[in-house]
């Protein structure tokens, strides 16, 4: 758990901003900001407060894991704010 704050730390994403991470679910489908479907959710990485810290997707069949802080509920599903040119480099 120590290592997925510190990495979102590394990556500059602040601690208060885990909390507004939506609900998500095992097998919810995922979709980047161009709209494109990425894939169902694999397992949803909790901080120690039990917030919603990352999620971890199948994606071009290797394992990414999409910060929390990227992530807002949307109609078809959970959309991350980042792009497939993004996810690509995770």
């Amino acid at each position: 758990m120590k290592t997925i704050i510190i990495a979102l730390t590394a990556l500059g994403l602040a601690a208060p901003a885990l909390a507004q991470a939506p609900a998500v679910e095992r097998n919810e489908a995922i979709y980047s900001a161009d709209g494109t479907k990425i894939g169902k959710v694999d397992r949803v990485l909790t901080a120690g407060d039990g917030a919603v810290a990352a999620v971890r997707v199948i994606y071009r069949g290797k394992f990414i894991t999409i910060p929390a802080t990227t992530l807002s509920a949307g109609e078809k599903g959970v959309t991350t704010s980042m792009s497939n040119a993004e996810l690509k480099k995770l």
